[in-house]
Parts: structure tokens; sequence; C-alpha cells
């Protein structure tokens, strides 16, 4: 059973980078699904400071900050307004965004489809990234 939660985390993480077309092109357009970003790519922002993104009502999703994912119990999801954001602070296992350059990952799918596995099954799971810095 470990092992297929140490492959799930692979996948995940795999899907996350695969997706990654924000990171190259600073400038691109957002996926139609994705409203938009917290921070806003390329930006700078105090060490605890919001990171998300709006989606489309329809979606949700996981967030990734640095390769790591954010665990659930402190991600806040609202599901009518498809918003997924974190908040580093205490008793969080990011207390504080150390200063520099981060990149964030949203993995989204349609809330219709299930959780990510089924999304993944489905072949609707997506995933995008960006670059900001905290100063």
């Amino acid at each position: 059973m470990a092992l297929g939660v140490l492959a799930a985390v692979n996948l995940l993480i795999f899907a996350a980078h695969r997706g990654s077309q924000g990171q190259d092109n600073p400038g691109a357009p957002l996926p139609a699904e994705i409203e938009s970003l917290v921070p806003v790519p390329g930006s700078v922002i105090r060490p605890q400071e919001d990171v998300g993104a709006d989606l489309e009502d329809t979606y949700t999703g996981a967030l990734f900050l640095d390769d790591h994912r954010i665990p659930e119990d402190q991600t806040k999801i609202v599901l009518g307004l498809g918003q997924v954001s974190f908040r580093p602070g205490p008793n969080k296992e990011i207390t504080v965004l150390r200063p520099g350059n981060h990149h964030a990952t949203i993995l989204y799918w349609p809330q219709d489809k299930g959780d990510e596995d089924a999304a993944r099954q489905a072949g609707a799971l997506k995933s995008y990234t960006w670059q900001f810095t905290a100063g």
C-alpha cells in the first residue's frame, strides 16, 4: 500500500512538471480554466502572502510550492468559486516564504471527475506553473 501511495505522489509531481507551460513563457496567456493567479507571475510578494489560483467555478485542484505539495488540510479550497490557495503561517509546514525566487504549480481538474486519481484516469488532470519572488 505504501508503494502505491509513493507511486501516486510521484505521478502528481510528474504531472505538475509536464504541464508547466507558464514557467517557460511568463507572457503566455493562462489556460481557459484559470481565471487568475496569486501572486501574479513574475511579481514580488511579502513572505506571508497567499499563493493560489482562481479556477473556473467547476474546477478544483491542489497546490505545489517549490515542488512540495501543500497538504489539503492547509489549503483553502472554495469549491463553489473554484478557488485554491495557501497562506504560510504558524502551525503550517511552510511558516514563511524564504526570500528569493519560488515557483508554484496548480494541479487542477473538473469537480465532476471526482478526486485527482479519478481525474487522472479520465485524462482530465492538468497543471500550470508560474514563478514569483518573495522579498
